[in-house]
């Protein structure tokens, strides 16, 4: 069987440090196993080899380059050590920061590293300040990368200690940002790599994580890692070997689970679709994992175009539309019908006491009369105040995996304006040419854009981060409401979770009034997984049960 040799310099001095072995080639030095070889072979209290299933392929092995199972299952605290991560709730919880505090302005984070606990880069060499101010100083001038677009600089305070400067107030919001995506980086392998995401040696795989990565058996599409020892940062490491295999389809990697050839499965924001929720449920051994998504499909109003810069025309929209259909539409009979403030129950500031969405085609009605949307000419539909024809457009988000479910929305949606007066279209070129719906979410020109917060963004900057005008944040948002506007940017200055919840909880009231966008739906996420071999699994929200906890909660079932 062909072995792709990206191994870790397993060899000589590397294996004598780590782990006390004899140095031996990088694919021998790892035999691999199959599930049920090592199905009964774990040690009490350990998991000898969790094996993993994913549908992102094994074909991209750097920490520079977040695709691909390997950059993808590094969001857990796996091969490369974040400086903080995030918790269940959306929480940002410490990893390498032990302990951090943030100056009253929100601009600068005094960070306690954990220098102090002995870790060492795969490769054997020692973690140490160096490399934690090079990481700063290389994302900031050299990778230029999002996590660090809001960063000054990093200095050294002392032997354990940095303080991190932002360039203006944002502390928490950049916090919420950073936690689990932004790791330290070895200076001695990425210092003379100028163009990091393009860099493919074999080091290009080193961190200083629990784990480290051993091999790819490229025929299995199979990648294989190793604990770098029993324990890391004080805590137990239950969990003493991972293989992630990759799967061309859903069906395939669900057919693998239940047969027992997986444990579980991991896929970021892609859990299983709500349409194959009967292939999980009722399957002895096979908990479907099932938990309120953090994401959520959703419309945004475009404010750069009448009518809907309209209060008006928007809130008879969200009125006309039926939000128990949509529910069944997009997430089955476990789907719930969202809240006027966007945000699903399960993001950190989720404010429970505003009302759900429900359609009222009278109110509707009397919106648009209110706001001068009168058929004038008598032929069943309403034309624009000034008299001139009005034909909305549905704009879908371009997107090969949602595709058939955002046609199924945009049609339900036209058909609910025809029920108020409102003749309205699908966008076909929008959800077909990539390059179209790009300049139109530049550009802003959009009507009603249909489209999906990831669970990721859901937890680390919220939806608003879309509806915001994208000339000031945001990524396709309009929105430049004064209110709105303030509201948002006294969120974005929080310096602590307090105020960032404030801060969420009122952009929600906001919305509430002033019809911004809103969810489609409130659906579950679907991350199946086995109970007959092992137990502690951990279930977060919209993320599944293979998260940064795993790897020191999960025991063979007793």
């Amino acid at each position: 069987m062909k072995k792709q040799a990206l191994s870790l310099f397993l060899a000589g001095a590397l294996a004598l440090s780590l782990f006390g072995c004899s140095a031996q080639p990088a694919a021998e030095s790892a035999p691999q196993s199959s599930p049920a070889e090592t199905a009964g072979s774990s040690s009490a209290g350990v998991v000898e080899e969790l094996h993993l299933g994913t549908t992102a392929a094994n074909d991209t092995f750097t920490t520079f380059v977040e695709s691909g199972a390997f950059g993808k299952m590094c969001y857990n605290s796996f091969v490369t050590a974040p400086f903080w991560q995030t918790g269940p709730n959306g929480e940002v919880e410490p990893f390498l920061v032990a302990d951090w505090t943030v100056s009253e302005d929100s601009t600068t984070i005094t960070c306690d590293l954990a220098l102090d606990q002995s870790i060492t880069w795969h490769d054997g060499e020692p973690l140490t300040m160096d490399d934690v101010l090079f990481t700063f100083d290389y994302n900031i001038n050299v990778r230029k990368s999002s996590y660090s677009s809001y960063v000054d600089h990093a200095e050294q305070v002392d032997e354990d200690t940095i303080k991190v400067v932002l360039k203006e107030p944002g502390a928490y919001q950049w916090l919420k940002l950073v936690a689990g995506y932004f790791y330290v980086q070895p200076k001695h392998i990425w210092e003379n790599i100028d163009a990091p995401k393009d860099y493919r040696g074999e080091d290009a795989v080193i961190g200083c994580g629990p784990y480290r990565f051993v091999s790819l058996d490229e025929d299995a599409q199979t990648s294989y890692y190793e604990a770098v020892s029993d324990t890391y940062l004080g805590r137990e490491v239950t969990v003493k070997k991972v293989s992630l295999r990759s799967f061309d389809s859903n069906d395939a990697l669900v057919m693998a689970l239940r047969n027992g050839e997986i444990d579980a499965m991991y896929s970021y924001a892609s859990p299983i679709p709500a349409t194959m929720a009967s292939s999980i449920t009722g399957v002895e051994h096979v908990e479907p994992g099932m938990s309120d998504n953090t994401g959520s499909y959703m419309i945004m109003f475009g404010f750069r175009k009448g009518p809907t810069d309209d209060l008006n025309f928007r809130k008879a929209v969200t009125l006309s539309l039926d939000y128990e259909l949509l529910a069944d539409a997009i997430g089955g009979e476990d789907a719930q019908v969202p809240g006027v403030g966007v945000i699903a129950p399960p993001n950190l500031g989720y404010d429970e006491t505003l009302p759900k969405l429900e359609q009222n085609l009278e109110a509707a009605k009397a919106a648009l009369d209110e706001g001068g949307y009168l058929d004038v000419d008598g032929d069943g539909y309403r034309e624009m105040p000034d008299g001139s024809p009005m034909d909305i457009l549905v704009s879908p988000q371009n997107s090969s995996t949602r595709r058939e479910i955002y046609l199924r929305i945009a049609e339900v949606m036209v058909q609910n304006l025809d029920a108020i007066g409102v003749k309205a279209h699908v966008d076909e070129q929008s959800i077909t040419n990539e390059e179209y719906e790009d300049q139109l979410c530049k550009e802003g020109t959009y009507q009603i854009f249909i489209c999906y917060c990831t669970s990721g963004m859901a937890s680390q900057t919220s939806c608003y981060y879309y509806f915001i005008d994208n000339t000031l944040d945001g990524n396709w948002g309009t929105c430049d409401l004064p209110e709105f506007v303030e509201a948002y940017e006294t969120r974005r200055q929080a310096s602590d979770e307090k105020a960032y919840i404030e801060g969420t909880k009122l952009l929600q009231q906001i919305n509430a009034e002033q019809y911004i966008g809103e969810a489609l739906c409130w659906d579950k996420a679907y991350f199946p997984y086995r109970t007959d071999k092992y137990e502690g699994w951990t279930n977060y929200p919209g993320w599944g049960v293979i998260n940064c906890e795993t790897w020191y909660s999960l025991r063979p079932v007793r």
